[in-house]
């Protein structure tokens, strides 16, 4: 059903010029380290929230909660929650630059999918078990893409996203 979901969302918006990158758990997954998740996420520019809204309701989506850079949909019942992260068009830029395209779907590079987990780890509201999540997705995208983060833009990114002890936590975790 996800899987189905996704190819049909993402037809529907290569469409309608709509550019987007898939993050969270499904990007996780493509980049190699497969976990199950119950959700489908983008990433995609604040300015075309509204076509984004659009399309998701052609898919029988409402918005049920927003704040500053998201907004969660639900469909039908079963039908798996769709999350749009919303950015600004020189940050969309910037990380779409670096994207890679696997298994025909195009996700940040694993370092920025660091960025933006450190981003969501950040959050007051976060889940402890999202967050623990958050964690584990950290390491593996770290282990599995040999990132090191004593390379200094590395750093500099983990440092921008995630502050000083979050550099400090993926060097101990790459220590063992």
């Amino acid at each position: 059903m996800i899987l189905e979901l996704i190819e049909r969302l993402t037809n529907e918006a290569a469409k309608q010029n709509l550019d987007f990158l898939i993050i969270g758990g499904q990007a996780i997954g493509i980049l190699g380290y497969p976990r199950l998740t119950m959700d489908i996420d983008f990433l995609i520019t604040a300015q075309t929230r509204a076509d984004w809204e659009n399309l998701l309701r052609s898919y029988n989506y409402d918005c049920y909660s927003e704040g500053t850079g998201f907004a969660q949909f639900h469909g039908k019942v079963g039908w798996p929650r769709i999350d749009l992260m919303l950015v600004d068009e020189t940050t969309f830029e910037k990380i779409s630059n670096e994207a890679r395209k696997t298994k025909g779907r195009r996700t940040p590079s694993p370092r920025h999918m660091v960025a933006l987990k450190l981003h969501a780890t950040r959050s007051t509201s976060r889940d402890p078990e999202k967050l623990a999540q958050d964690w584990q997705d950290i390491r593996k995208i770290v282990e599995r893409h040999k990132l090191d983060p004593t390379e200094p833009d590395f750093a500099d990114l983990i440092r921008r996203y995630g502050g000083s002890k979050a550099l400090e936590r993926i060097r101990r975790m790459c220590e063992h």
